[in-house]
């Protein structure tokens, strides 16, 4: 009996392409192709996708549209409030997606839904190959409201980097830290997905916005003041956008000082920040497994996926 595969589709936006590869090799095993398809062994739930978009079980692969009805109609499919939707691999291929969706269509028994489906079908298409399965998940899109939350500031980071970003280190059920959380994007990714989240900050005042944004949405996290580099305990994962600002020699030591506090609070780590604290990572005894350019403006912020050498 051959293995099942699963069909991920990836938003791979402008200039983001390493840090949604990076989510996709995380979450499924296997980074994104040109057209932002993933084809992996592996079922994950992609309601908590930054960048994926959906997941579906491959029931064809086939290299021609014949060869496609051929399969679906010995397949003798039954879906009652079904709909079939079909993408192309680019958009320029020379298909007509609509006339093709009809003919999978009436291929189908049951009622047809296609303003609110119970099951989609979804046919994916490129030059070389066509899959075709059945929708498991498809990523709810809560970072777009997070970006919309109360209380936020100039320097908050971007909810679809905070989520992309704790969904590379961490994993639901797991315990995450965010030690610098200011507004707390990472902190209400974190509460979401069902991950364990606290959030610490040293200004009393992004204590304050981290606790209002989590109750805005209903969320729940431990979220105190506490200062980074200080602080004690064991998590199993830390993701932070560490602090920066106007007096650079300052935050820099304020940085070192961080970074050396935390090397041993958890085996996964994930930084974020501007300037390049390679050097730093590694003279303190991180191993960095992977930096992630993510362009902001005439900025780069780096992000920084590391692990505790004696963890």
């Amino acid at each position: 009996m051959a293995e099942t595969k699963y069909l991920y589709l990836v938003a791979i936006p402008f200039q983001l392409d390493e840090l949604a590869s990076a989510e996709s090799v995380s979450l499924t095993g296997v980074a994104p192709n040109e057209f932002g398809i993933t084809i992996s062994d592996t079922c994950v739930d992609t309601r908590r996708g930054a960048f994926l978009k959906s997941c579906s079980e491959v029931h064809f692969e086939t290299s021609s549209i014949a060869e496609l009805y051929k399969n679906i109609q010995a397949a003798n499919l039954y879906a009652d409030e079904f709909r079939v939707s079909v993408v192309k691999k680019p958009r320029s291929l020379d298909l007509d997606s609509m006339a093709l969706a009809r003919e999978i269509g009436s291929m189908v028994a049951g009622k047809p839904n296609l303003s609110a489906p119970q099951v989609v079908f979804l046919t994916v298409i490129t030059a070389e190959k066509i899959w075709f399965g059945k929708v498991l998940s498809e990523a709810d899109g809560m970072w777009v409201k997070f970006n919309q939350r109360p209380h936020v500031t100039s320097s908050s980071l971007p909810a679809r980097l905070a989520l992309a970003l704790v969904n590379i280190i961490s994993s639901p059920g797991e315990h995450l830290l965010d030690p610098c959380c200011g507004t707390g994007t990472i902190v209400m990714s974190a509460a979401q997905y069902g991950m364990k989240a606290s959030g610490y900050d040293i200004n009393p005042r992004m204590v304050g916005a981290t606790t209002k944004n989590l109750s805005h949405f209903g969320l729940h996290a431990n979220v105190q003041l506490n200062d980074a580099r200080t602080i004690q305990g064991k998590f199993d994962a830390i993701a932070t956008d560490l602090p920066y600002g106007i007096s650079l020699v300052k935050d820099a030591t304020a940085t070192l000082d961080i970074l050396a506090n935390l090397r041993t609070c958890a085996p996964k780590v994930g930084f974020i920040d501007i300037r390049d604290i390679s050097q730093q990572l590694a003279d303190l005894g991180y191993r960095i497994e992977s930096i992630i350019p993510v362009p902001k403006l005439r900025l780069i912020r780096r992000v920084y996926i590391t692990s505790a050498e004696d963890q």
